[in-house]
């Protein structure tokens, strides 16, 4: 921690800190491709800074299940706003406060439009409506032809990967996310789709509600707050309007680097370990 100068009271100091959250991205920031971190050292500084009177949390698209071991490995301690702002927990084991009301459950959708598309396009392959962290962290998958993928543990949103011996297959991603996109539009779902450049896999949630509405509607829960945003993908910079400060790491996208207040030189959880300490030897010259 920086020197806070003996003008100010430690006593000071500390309220102020208690009055800070830090969101932190999953994918692509907390984590690489392979769903793991590239850092170990990053849960205890994440501690340290809790024991300071920081709160951390999530900001993510993925579901309640699938966040679960990655809060308790990283000793997150704050709320986790999932499946893109659809709805968030004060921490991991509370129960769920929903940002948008009566969001279309699509989770059985997924699974039948994605089998439809593979039946049109005459495409042999395995379908999996599972559990894809375990899938694609499992070494057999570099032995399998080619794969599709859906996440089944969300419920308001859709995640689908495609792999062909392990390897992402972009061009049938593409192909596989026009086909739902159209069918979206041709239905009249409220549905945003995007193929985020991190992962290169097709995600979609309702489209009245993202990261950073998620963040503004989170505040009546979190008064007087001070909000911090840590990500790498285009989908992170919703959160602008309702922030204090966004950092990137080192991994981040062009567009995003632009943006950020600060972009740290390591890539994924070791960048994040880099930003949390300037945030911690910086925390008293930030204007929050």
């Amino acid at each position: 921690m920086g020197d806070i100068g003996l003008s100010i009271s430690p006593y000071f100091f500390m309220k102020k800190l208690q009055k800070t959250i830090i969101f932190l991205d999953i994918d692509g920031t907390l984590i690489m491709p392979n769903q793991k971190p590239n850092s170990a050292l990053l849960p205890s500084v994440i501690k340290d800074m809790s024991h300071k009177g920081f709160l951390f949390g999530l900001n993510s698209n993925r579901s309640a299940h699938d966040v679960e071991a990655i809060y308790k490995y990283f000793k997150l301690n704050g709320p986790v706003i999932l499946e893109n702002g659809v709805f968030f927990q004060k921490n991991i084991k509370a129960k769920k406060v929903f940002l948008e009301k009566n969001p279309l459950a699509v989770n059985k959708l997924t699974a039948r439009l994605v089998k439809l598309f593979m039946a049109k396009k005459k495409i042999s392959g395995r379908f999996v409506f599972g559990d894809t962290v375990k899938l694609i962290k499992d070494s057999n998958l570099k032995k399998i032809p080619l794969i599709i993928m859906a996440n089944r543990f969300r419920k308001y949103t859709g995640s689908i990967h495609v792999f062909r011996y392990g390897v992402r297959d972009l061009e049938l991603i593409r192909k596989l996310g026009k086909f739902l996109a159209d069918y979206f539009i041709q239905h009249k779902l409220n549905l945003d789709v995007e193929i985020p450049k991190s992962f290169s896999n097709f995600v979609f949630w309702p489209r009245n509600i993202n990261k950073g509405i998620a963040l503004q509607r989170i505040k009546k829960y979190y008064k007087n707050y001070n909000y911090i945003m840590i990500g790498d993908d285009l989908a992170d910079l919703k959160t602008l309007k309702e922030i204090d400060y966004f950092y990137a790491v080192g991994n981040a996208q062009p567009e995003v680097k632009k943006i950020a207040d600060y972009v740290a030189k390591e890539k994924y959880s070791r960048g994040v370990m880099e930003i949390l300490k300037y945030i911690d030897k910086n925390y008293d010259k930030l204007k929050v």
